[in-house]
């Protein structure tokens, strides 16, 4: 009975995933054209950011293995997998000297777009942490 209801589960996901997919553009098409029409340019910029930041974690979550392959050197502690966007693991795995030649132009690419990018996405994740100097 138990695996009847997993599999039902499973089936259940393999079907929400394309419909959800389809179902999430529509909504965000109507809700870019609304801001359109507003001349709100700033809440789509937000909406988009939004976006890429929900696509990155599942590409994270999803894609662990094949990413750290090609994005992490060999023999670093260093994963993908968890539920933040790859750009903060890409942060961390910079700040930690262990990104590959594919990670490291990755990275490039990303802060072209946005400098300071990888770095900022893995402090706010807690993935790496600012160094307090204390009074002495």
């Amino acid at each position: 009975m138990n695996a009847l209801r997993f599999i039902a589960l499973v089936t259940l996901a393999l079907i929400s995933y394309p419909i959800g997919i389809v179902y999430g553009f529509i909504v965000r098409v109507f809700r870019w054209a609304t801001y359109l029409l507003m001349f709100d340019v700033a809440k789509m910029l937000i909406n988009l950011y939004e976006l890429g930041v929900k696509m990155s974690s599942v590409l994270n979550a999803t894609a662990a293995t094949w990413l750290t392959a090609w994005l992490i050197a060999p023999g670093a502690e260093i994963r993908f997998g968890e539920y933040y966007p790859a750009s903060a693991v890409i942060g961390q795995a910079h700040h930690q000297g262990v990104l590959s030649k594919v990670g490291q132009w990755v990275r490039a690419q990303l802060e072209a777009l946005d400098p300071g990018h990888c770095e900022r996405a893995a402090k706010r994740h807690g993935l790496i942490f600012k160094v307090r100097k204390l009074p002495s």
